[in-house]
């Protein structure tokens, strides 16, 4: 995660926010994950929610504890060995909305336990875990600083493929903890269509300031007051599960119709850290920028509700999209390792113009993906 000024500022605030657990309800907070996702404004001008965003918006509520509700359909903490996160359970409340990816990666074995450590001055960085598939990598890190130090942020991670030297960029974090102790969980996004990554270097800076100046709010804008550590770096071998673990590609072929468009659900990636839905608007046809935005803002909210063979279902959220020359993309968090014997598209639409209604006033069209 290369952050310029401007980002680096972004997430120091997200994580003074954090701590300064502002209060804001379940409703509330729920309503403004919507709001986020829809993407809706007058202008015209946003797109669907970008990563550095996410991590903004998904750091306060967590921090709210607005997570120890969750959405309907996400499991609860279990305890016994089935669900025990163990030594990652300062992680779990932050996995927000790719909760159902990473609590089903812990609960399947799943998770490299790496528990590497390094240190510059008065900081240490510790990369706790990690997992990955041929789409995406989680990292997992805890950064420390002497009690003369007071950790703003870890404001920039870089993580290298040391096989081939490509930079992979690390484009989300969601982050917890207290002024001398900064646990955090980033996201990197890969391209399976180029060698996986077996062998990476993580590296980190990390941002602190002065005693008693984190909750000072002149802070933010006081150039002066931040500290800079020395670039830390940790190497690691990926295990070979990762590589081996193949993306199921599905062509559903399901599709419904907006504004007299048909959207076509066309094609399904799932692995065991993301699901990928593609969606081509009026297919054999070119369809202007114009009306990509317009019928992708229709669609108000989407999840995937995924069932096991026990029965148990289990809500897969949006956590990222983008718009495509023939539709638009979203990704979902992933069950694939709970081997899931039917998988649900659930999309709310909201073809209205006015105020935002409910979720629950919305018509809702589903599509059987298995």
């Amino acid at each position: 995660m290369n952050t310029n000024p401007e980002e680096q500022a972004l997430l120091a605030d997200a994580a003074q926010l954090r701590r300064e657990r502002m209060q804001i309800g379940d409703t509330e907070a729920t309503e403004a994950i919507q709001r986020g996702f829809a993407n809706r404004s007058a202008s015209r001008k946003r797109r669907f929610l970008p990563y550095a965003v996410a991590a903004v918006v998904l750091a306060v509520l967590l921090g709210a504890g607005w997570w120890q509700g969750g959405p309907i359909g996400i499991p609860a903490p279990h305890t016994a060995k089935d669900w025990d996160w163990g030594m990652l359970a300062k992680y779990e409340p932050l996995s927000g909305m790719d909760h159902a990816t990473l609590e089903s990666a812990v609960r399947n074995d799943y998770i490299q336990i790496v528990n590497k450590s390094v240190s510059s001055g008065p900081y240490r960085i510790t990369l706790d875990a990690v997992t990955a598939d041929e789409n995406k990598m989680l990292l997992l890190y805890t950064a420390t600083a002497e009690s003369n130090h007071e950790i703003k942020a870890v404001n920039s991670v870089k993580v290298t493929d040391l096989n081939s030297g490509r930079p992979l960029n690390a484009e989300l974090q969601i982050s917890n903890g207290d002024v001398h102790s900064f646990s955090a969980l980033s996201t990197v996004m890969l391209d399976r269509s180029q060698p996986f990554p077996s062998r990476i270097e993580v590296d980190f800076q990390v941002t602190s300031v002065n005693p008693g100046k984190l909750g000072d709010p002149k802070t933010r804008a006081a150039a002066a007051d931040f500290r800079y550590s020395d670039r830390m770096k940790i190497n690691v071998d990926l295990e070979p599960k990762f590589e081996k673990t193949q993306t199921v590609v599905m062509q559903p072929d399901r599709s419904t119709s907006i504004d007299g468009h048909k959207v076509v659900l066309s094609k399904m990636e799932i692995s065991p850290l993301m699901t990928r839905a593609t969606f081509i608007i009026d297919p054999g046809s070119t369809p202007d920028l114009e009306t990509r935005r317009s019928i992708r803002d229709k669609f108000r909210s989407m999840t995937i509700v995924s069932t096991n063979r026990n029965g148990r279902a289990v809500q897969l959220n949006p956590v990222a999209g983008n718009g495509t020359d023939e539709g638009f993309q979203q990704i979902f968090s992933s069950s694939m390792l709970d081997k899931p014997r039917s998988l649900v598209l659930k999309m709310y639409i909201d073809s209205d113009t006015g105020a935002p209604k409910p979720l629950k006033d919305l018509p809702v069209v589903e599509l059987k993906i298995k």
